[in-house]
């Protein structure tokens, strides 16, 4: 096992983070036009995606494991001397890690505004019953004590 073998996985690997970043990316933006299609072909494809980075990360750890070398503290590569070109790689490697992680962590926090929107107007809807203020009662009609002014009433 050489270093440059190594240096070509680590670039695999790159690109598949960053391809995986780009979905997120993707992602974002049908979540902001609540294109619902779009984020169903984008599942399929953040798996395949998902897919093809575990694979190269699991290459990339068997030629480290080869090379005895290993992640130390702060994603240093620690264990031996490294060619330069090793080095650069690793740091395409997390540089493209750190953003994808940020953005999963984006969309996440925007996922969830929505679910606790959508949760509180569902418990709105649901508390139901005679009080004055109900629009709508539990089988979703006007209800009979809703007050105001028909503007059918003429």
């Amino acid at each position: 096992m050489t270093q440059a073998a190594l240096i070509q996985t680590l670039s695999i690997e790159a690109g598949a983070i960053a391809a995986f970043g780009r979905a997120l990316a993707d992602e974002r933006e049908a979540i902001k036009r609540q294109d619902f299609q779009a984020l169903t072909d984008l599942l399929g494809k953040k798996m395949e995606l998902a897919q093809a980075l575990t694979r190269a990360t699991a290459a990339r750890e068997a030629q480290m494991i080869a090379l005895k070398l290993r992640v130390g503290a702060g994603g240093l590569l620690i264990g031996g001397p490294l060619e330069p070109g090793v080095a650069e790689a690793w740091r395409k490697v997390v540089f493209f890690a750190h953003k994808a992680r940020d953005a999963n962590e984006l969309n996440g926090a925007i996922v969830n505004a929505h679910l606790e929107f959508t949760q509180e107007a569902i418990q709105v809807l649901r508390q139901g019953g005679a009080g004055p203020n109900e629009m709508y009662g539990r089988n979703g009609k006007a209800s009979a004590t809703a007050g105001g002014v028909s503007l059918a009433a003429g």
